[in-house]
């Protein structure tokens, strides 16, 4: 789900100026680009929800989420930059600033997708209460050694 969104999205810069007939090639890539987006948080919302011991599995949440939604800071600011939005009464973009501003965009998503795989445990085939226990076990302390 994450590298097609991904992937649409460096379409849609690529080719924003392109038509199919009448349909813009952009607009079309951003919809397929929301289809995959949407689908990926069918999977994020309730594998979050897995993975934080039970304790904590509420904070765990809002901290995931409150992380998340600084996304709607730095995209809107990021692109504001790539684009060369420094007129904020009638900020001026180009067709050129469509590639770099596409591709700023899905670095994000494929940070995401990269974060998920690599920082992501296996949830297939378990318990909330097996996963629970695997992630509220103690960790192995270091034992001193007596001086002698």
């Amino acid at each position: 789900m994450c590298v097609g969104g991904v992937v649409t999205l460096v379409v849609a810069g690529y080719f924003a100026d392109a038509f199919i007939g009448t349909v813009s090639v952009f607009w079309l890539m951003l919809m397929a680009h929301s289809f995959f987006g949407g689908g990926s948080y069918t999977i994020i919302a309730p594998y979050m929800a897995e993975v934080w011991p039970a304790g904590l599995r509420a904070s765990g949440m809002g901290l995931g989420y409150g992380v998340g939604n600084l996304g709607k800071i730095i995209s809107p600011l990021g692109l504001a930059l790539i684009v060369g939005g420094t007129n904020f009464i009638k900020p001026e973009a180009s067709v050129q600033a469509m590639v770099p501003a596409m591709i700023f965009l899905a670095f994000w998503a494929a940070l995401a997708a990269g974060a998920f795989l690599v920082l992501g445990i296996e949830t297939k085939g378990r318990s909330i209460e097996e996963i629970d226990a695997a992630l509220t076990k103690p960790a192995r302390t270091l034992q001193r050694v007596p001086a002698a």
